[in-house]
Order: structure tokens, then sequence, then C-alpha cells
């Protein structure tokens, strides 16, 4: 993954980086290891894509650590169509867009013990919602929630409800407000 990161000194706003890059979505911003939205900052690239200068909104604090590095946006810029020729240029930017993504997700730095445990729990979790949902939903907890309903509804169905949503009187055998006959 290409990467560059600075300490800010509270004054400056803009950051160089110098590795290649296909558009600009394609390059993210961290501040204290924690990703910033595209609005908070903007990139200007060098001519040839092969670095820039990222402007930040608003200064960041001295002190922050500031990481710019790249993350291909996985998307597809090129629609070859079945009788049209193939342009050798497009072909060979399709195929730097994929190496590129593969580099991206090569350079990841993943601890495998850690992701493993993540999965673990992860999937542990899953497995606990599914039975509580399974079990609420079966038995009597479904036709309890039913029969409430149907008690609540019994007793509000002959009261008004007035102008500000609360039941207060019963309903009359004419027009009540602007509710139609009741």
């Amino acid at each position: 993954m290409y990467r560059i990161s600075y300490t800010a000194d509270g004054v400056i706003s803009e950051f160089l980086f110098a590795f290649p890059f296909f558009q600009p979505a394609d390059i993210r911003v961290a501040v204290n290891n924690k990703i910033i939205k595209d609005a908070l900052y903007s990139v200007t690239p060098n001519e040839d894509f092969t670095g820039g200068i990222v402007h930040f909104v608003t200064t960041p604090e001295k002190g922050d650590a500031v990481d710019i590095f790249r993350q291909v946006s996985l998307s597809r810029v090129i629609d070859y169509q079945p009788t049209a020729k193939i342009d050798p240029e497009h072909l060979n930017s399709d195929f730097n867009f994929l190496l590129a993504a593969f580099q991206d997700i090569n350079k990841v730095n993943i601890d495998i013990a850690e992701w493993q445990n993540t999965h673990e729990k992860l999937a542990d979790l899953l497995v606990y919602t599914n039975q509580l949902i399974q079990d609420k939903m079966s038995g009597g907890a479904v036709l309890g929630i039913y029969n409430n309903l149907v008690s609540v509804l019994a007793t509000a169905m002959p009261n008004m409800i007035n102008d500000y949503g609360s039941i207060d009187e019963d309903a009359s055998s004419g027009n009540g407000d602007d509710y139609g006959i009741l």
C-alpha cells in the first residue's frame, strides 16, 4: 500500500505525496488513525498522476498524525463493446488499474490470529442472535404479541383521537372533527 505519514505542525494545511494513483477518489486521508471524509480535504494531482497535494479545509492541529494513502476505488471506467475495436491504451490502463488494486490488497498488513479471533466472535454472535430470534418467534411469544395488539385495538376503537394524537373521549355515531363518520 502506498502511504506517507506526517506530523502536523498546526500551521501547514497542504501535504505532498509521491505515489501513483488513477483518480483523486483513490487518495484517502487519516488523521490520528481515523479516516476522514473527503469533504474535509481536496486532492490536486500532478499532471501524470504520480503524486500531488492534499489540501485540508481546516488545518490539522499540532501533533496530529496525518496519513495519506492510496486505496484504489474498484469501479469500471472503460466499457468494451462487443463489436468495437479494443484500444490498446484503454486495455493497458485497465490492466494497470487491476494490478494497482491487487498491490493495495497485497500490502494490507493483517494479523491472521487477530482476524481469526474477530471472525470467530462475529460468527458466535450471529449464531446466538439467530437462536434468540428463533426462540422468540416460536411458541407463545408471537401469539402473546398478537393478543396484546388485539386487546389494545379493542379498547382504542370505541374512542376518538383528538387533534393532538391522544385518545380522550368516546366516539359518537355522527361526524367527529375531520375523521369522517365514526
